[in-house]
C-alpha cells in the first residue's frame, strides 16, 4: 500500500502578487479628497467613508443627470465645463477611515482653498478658524 500525503497552499505567486496590487489602488480606500475643475482649476474637498472611486462616480452621474446634489458637478453644468477622467481631476488628500480625524482634514483642506478664493464647497461648510489660519501662514 503506496500512502502519500501532499500539502497544498494558498500563498501562491499569483495570490500574493493580486493581493499587493489590491492594496496599491488607493482608489479603493476611504478618506479626503480633492476636485479640480480641469477647465478653470476651482476645486471642490470632501469626504467619504465608502470607496473614492464609488464617490467619482456619483459626482460623474450627477454631472451627467444635471443633478444639483453635487457642487462640483453643479459648477460644471452652470459654467459648461468639461468632466475629467479620475486619475486627472481627483487627487487623495488623505485616506483615513470615517470619523473625526477625517471630518477636521476635511474642514481644514476646505478652509485652505477657501482661503485661496478657489473652492466650490458649501459657503455653509466654511467657518472662520484661527488654528487653520495659523497653519496656513506657516506654509
Amino acid at each position: 500500500m503506496d500512502l502519500r500525503i501532499t500539502f497544498r497552499t494558498t500563498y501562491t505567486l499569483a495570490n500574493l502578487r493580486t493581493h499587493k496590487d489590491r492594496a496599491h489602488d488607493k482608489y479603493s480606500l476611504s478618506g479626503v479628497y480633492k476636485l479640480t475643475c480641469p477647465d478653470c482649476h476651482k476645486t471642490y474637498v470632501g469626504q467619504t467613508g465608502r470607496q473614492l472611486s464609488t464617490r467619482y462616480k456619483e459626482h460623474k452621474t450627477a454631472w451627467r443627470n444635471h443633478s444639483t446634489i453635487s457642487n462640483f458637478a453643479q459648477h460644471l453644468i452652470e459654467e459648461a465645463h468639461s468632466f475629467g477622467p479620475m486619475n486627472k481631476i481627483m487627487k487623495i488628500v488623505q485616506c483615513h477611515k470615517k470619523g473625526a480625524h477625517l471630518n477636521t482634514t476635511e474642514k481644514f483642506h476646505i478652509h485652505t482653498e477657501t482661503a485661496k478664493n478657489n473652492h466650490l464647497n458649501d459657503p455653509q461648510s466654511i467657518l472662520s478658524n484661527a488654528i487653520f489660519d495659523t497653519l496656513i501662514k506657516r506654509d
